[in-house]
């Protein structure tokens, strides 16, 4: 056997998954070099491994994937059969590894000789000159397939190797004289003067063999001879992100196209560009490659660079109009009680345990001090900087994102991801190349209709996730057989039966908590006893029957519960294990999330943002037993301002106090916005009885915008009506957590884990849930000293009502 064949081999042997680092601006990248790479000369290449086939959002097959990306291990245990479509076991938990990654090595025992391939693990440390059997020569073929990492050729002269794995990093032997990273070649009579520079180094991607491994239809190579390569050390497809050696894609938006960010992406290092149509003005030396669509390419371009690591990983993603973040977080849970590393990408953040992920893959370090890092709470007015803080987005990451913060994850040491995947991400070819091993679908409302436009088009698009299931022997669906409510209080949006036929292909797990599903259900919730701080259930599943106590509230979390347990049973995580994570279970950030500070009433922080979401957090709280639930909400500027009215009217209708406040009113007129709101019930409040009497003016407005004989008055008369307009966020929420009585809940909405509000175009610290803590701890002094919080303004409890000593202003 040659010299290099062997080399390839010992490469193959010692090759590792994905290994992402951090460059710079906090990107994932496979091990790369850091000098602007240079154009180089053809390379001898060998027919590449199996190419993907079907459209550009289809992920590689399951045959495919095991002879181009990673090990499909082979699930262990019986037969798959019975009511889902396969066999789970018993009335027991069963003591099985309940997730297998999809690139064990162990799994290639169970594909290979073992004789053969030790044979060959130990050839490939013997010396070059060595001859290999026919069977060792097979056994290497077959790694070859298993692996995809190096494809040998043993047909071609010129001896050479094709690198599949293009983001995997290469790991050799110490004693390897190709050094860690680059796999020599050493073929005779090559060209004279060849230096280091010119060799493959590690990570560093061969453009056209970027294009060939992904699959990527190539119009046009412009500025790139037959004869002619690029080395890529990276992907961007933004010009302001662009590091020396990206080649850089051209994405046409909405609103901007990438086409004409070419040239500054040249100016910051891009080595090559991939467009839709030639570029004038780059010169001859920065190829571009000319594509069909640079949007479908992309995907398959970062999924080939980064090694494709959610094959890599036991990926779950959560479609649905809502509750996604909840699930996905419940899911890891599940997965940590599993003893299984799970990162979560979604609208909340990027992270894996306490590491908190860029949107390109890197872990995240604050850039500058926060200076409000020892603060207990806020100001009034807006006067906390925002600065040194974790900064969410606003947008969900796109596909490349996708594919870094895949492989961030995995070289961090996750062993799973769960994902939330809108319709609006499928639509958009967001998650284009990620290999879900499991599909959970929430609930289907019209919340998202502005996004498609009719529930048709709407449910279309979620059901894509579950098209993309193909492999029944690794893959499930998990769907939720209830039917959500409409607005006007009508079972509608039964898309169990949609999402069912998308899924045909694999095993489906069907949940439910309502009772006419009871039979139907895989996963049922048999009892839910809801209450101020708790939740407790009974939950039925194909393995038994088990109860559990978590601290989620809310009749929502019930559903999400059920949702995450059926997304364990179809991991066959065994029963007691899902158990351990429901009771370990925590909120997701800002999503039902429990402030508790031992008060004897409930403070719940939420994100809803649509009247459909505020409605469905109101009755959520209310079915908890509340006595009075207050609701503190605000819309935002510069959005949506037709839904204002109506949230207006669904707060008014569902909540028995109501503080309408300020969101984030960016460019807009804050007391604008409220007067928007309050438009929604200023006509029912106005033709109360009782008011009618009192009121001689419009009240319903901030007392800042009354005059100051008249404010005493505005209280008076917003106190009759239990309906308050205050401005500054920061008095509206301790305002409503000091009115509160024993068994009340609090329902702060709009914000969820925002940690700032956006007035004009700048950030300011501010968090709801540090303001209702710092309230919960310091209102119970400002009581105990005589102060009446039962009104507005707070006053001496001897002078309750007169409108003197206002407290909340001091």
């Amino acid at each position: 056997m040659d010299s290099l064949s062997v080399a390839s081999a010992r490469s193959l042997a010692g090759a590792a998954t994905t290994r992402a680092r951090c460059d710079t601006r906090g990107r994932a990248t496979p091990g790369i070099r850091t000098t602007v790479p240079v154009r180089v000369g053809t390379r001898a290449r060998v027919p590449g491994p199996p190419q993907w086939s079907g459209s550009a959002a289809a992920a590689p097959s399951s045959s495919t994937r095991a002879a181009t990306w990673s090990v499909l291990s082979v699930r262990g245990g019986s037969p798959l059969g019975g009511r889902l479509g396969f066999r789970i076991g018993g009335g027991a938990a069963r003591p099985v590894p309940a997730v297998r990654a999809k690139a064990d090595r162990r799994a290639k025992d169970d594909l290979i000789d073992d004789d053969i391939l030790r044979r060959a693990m130990d050839m490939a440390d013997d010396d070059f000159d060595d001859v290999a059997s026919e069977d060792e020569l097979r056994a290497l073929d077959m790694l070859d397939e298993t692996d995809g990492a190096i494809a040998l050729d043993d047909d071609n002269d010129d001896d050479a190797v094709s690198v599949a794995g293009l983001g995997d990093d290469y790991e050799f032997d110490d004693d390897d004289d190709a050094g860690a990273g680059a796999v020599e070649e050493e073929e005779e009579g090559g060209e004279e003067g060849e230096t280091e520079e010119d060799e493959m180094e590690e990570g560093v991607a061969l453009l056209r063999e970027l294009f060939e491994y992904g699959a990527v239809d190539v119009t046009e190579w412009i500025e790139l001879g037959e004869d002619e390569d690029v080395e890529v050390s990276g992907i961007a497809n933004d010009s302001r992100v662009v590091l020396g050696g990206d080649v850089y894609v051209c994405i046409v938006g909405e609103k901007m196209d990438g086409h004409d960010f070419a040239l500054d992406a040249v100016a910051a290092g891009a080595v090559a560009i991939v467009c839709e149509r030639p570029i004038d003005g780059l010169g001859v030396d920065v190829p571009q490659v000319v594509v069909p669509s640079a949007r479908a390419a992309l995907p398959r371009l970062a999924a080939a660079f980064y090694g494709n690591p959610s094959a890599s990983l036991t990926t779950v993603g959560v479609t649905g109009t809502s509750g996604k973040t909840t699930v996905t977080h419940m899911v890891r849970s599940i997965l940590d009680a599993n003893d299984v590393r799970c990162g979560v990408i979604g609208t909340t953040g990027y992270s894996l345990d306490d590491v908190r992920l860029t949107p390109h893959g890197g872990v995240w370090e604050p850039e500058e001090k926060d200076p409000t890092k020892d603060r207990a709470a806020t100001a009034p007015g807006w006067l906390a900087p925002y600065r040194g803080k974790y900064d969410v987005p606003t947008a969900s990451p796109d596909a490349l994102q996708c594919q870094q913060l895949m492989a961030g994850m995995l070289d961090n040491g996750a062993r799973a991801a769960a994902m939330e995947v809108s319709s609006r991400d499928l639509a958009r070819g967001r998650v284009d190349c990620c290999d879900f091993d499991v599909a959970v679908s929430t609930n289907l409302s019209g919340d998202h209709l502005d996004d498609h436009g009719d529930v048709a088009s709407h449910r279309n698009a979620a059901a894509e996730l579950f098209r993309r299931l193909t492999d029944p022997e690794r893959q499930r669906a998990v769907i939720n057989l209830d039917v959500s409510a409409s607005e006007d209080g009508e079972k509608s949006f039964d898309a169990a039966a949609y999402f069912s036929e998308a899924a045909s292909a694999v095993p489906v797990v069907t949940y439910a908590t309502q009772e006419d599903k009871a039979d139907e259900a895989d996963v049922f919730v048999e009892r839910a006893d809801l209450s101020l701080f708790e939740t407790a259930v009974t939950i039925r599943t194909p393995v038994g029957t088990f109860d559990a106590i978590t601290g989620l509230v809310g009749e929502v979390n019930v559903s999400n519960v059920a949702a995450a347990v059926a997304a364990g049973i179809a991991m066959e995580i065994p029963l007691d294990v899902i158990a351990e994570g429901v009771e370990a279970m925590e909120s997701a950030p800002g999503r039902m999330e429990l402030v508790d500070e031992g008060q004897p009433f409930s403070v719940v922080v939420d994100y809803a943002q649509t009247p459909e979401a505020l409605k469905r957090a109101i009755e959520s709280v209310r079915k908890t037993g509340a006595n009075n639930v207050i609701t503190v909400f605000g819309c935002g500027g510069d959005r949506d301002a037709s839904k204002r009215a109506e949230m207006g009217r669904v707060a008014d209708e569902y909540s028995d106090i109501v503080f309408v406040t300020n969101d984030n009113p960016r460019t807009e007129d804050p007391y604008k916005i409220l007067d928007d709101i309050v438009a929604g019930f200023r006509d029912r409040i106005y033709e109360l009885e009782a008011i009618k009497e009192e009121a001689l003016f419009p009240f319903l407005k901030d007392m800042y915008l009354i005059h100051p004989n008249a404010r005493h008055e505005t209280m008076k008369l917003q106190n009759m009506c239990r309906r308050y307009v205050i401005v500054d966020r920061f008095y509206a929420i301790r305002a409503a957590i000091a009115m509160a009585g024993e068994d009340d809940a609090v329902l702060i909405c709009g914000k969820g884990h925002e940690d700032y509000i956006v007035v004009g175009t700048k950030k300011h610290w501010f968090d709801d849930r540090v303001e209702a803590r710092d309230a919960l701890q310091k209102i119970p002094g400002v009581q105990e000293a005589g102060i009446d919080t039962s009104n507005l303004p707070w006053g001496r409890r001897d002078r309750a009502g007169s409108g003197a000593g206002n407290v909340l202003d001091a």
